[in-house]
């Protein structure tokens, strides 16, 4: 057995064995225990960074999610208003006011009466641009 010394002693005619254990590590078994705590504690705060970096990102989708939703309840609501404008002239009027970031692209006609699609586009800072759709129902007076 390693660390420990084996002897044999003869008392009264008959061998008995002592055993002699040595206690505590090893210089090489602590620097195991380290590496080992090592590998655990950087894995650990790697999955804390990508956690950071994860709530970051909801979070801007949320806030754009919440912004979106209110752009579209104005041009819904200002289109409901009977005024001598036309669509694009109403969606622009509702992007200058609140949605400096945001552009109007293009107004299509879709094949059911007085349903159109809205394209708006956004350049956030840093980011590429982002194209959103809106379908309203919109009757010319």
């Amino acid at each position: 057995m390693e660390g420990s010394i084996w002897m044999s002693h003869k008392r009264n005619g008959q061998f008995r064995r002592l055993k002699e254990t040595q206690t505590g590590y090893t210089l090489v078994e602590a620097i195991i225990a380290i590496a080992i705590c090592g590998f655990g504690l950087t894995a650990i705060l790697g999955l804390y960074g990508m956690a950071i970096k994860t709530e970051m990102v909801s979070k801007n989708i949320f806030e754009q999610s919440i912004e979106i939703n209110s752009m579209y309840d104005e041009i819904s609501g200002s289109l409901k208003e009977p005024a001598a404008e036309t669509l694009s002239e109403k969606v622009a009027a509702v992007l200058q006011s609140g949605y400096p970031d945001y552009r109007l692209e293009e107004i299509k006609s879709n094949d059911e009466p007085n349903l159109y699609t809205i394209k708006i586009s956004h350049q956030g800072p840093n980011s590429r641009e982002k194209v959103f759709f809106f379908k309203v129902i919109w009757r010319p007076s």
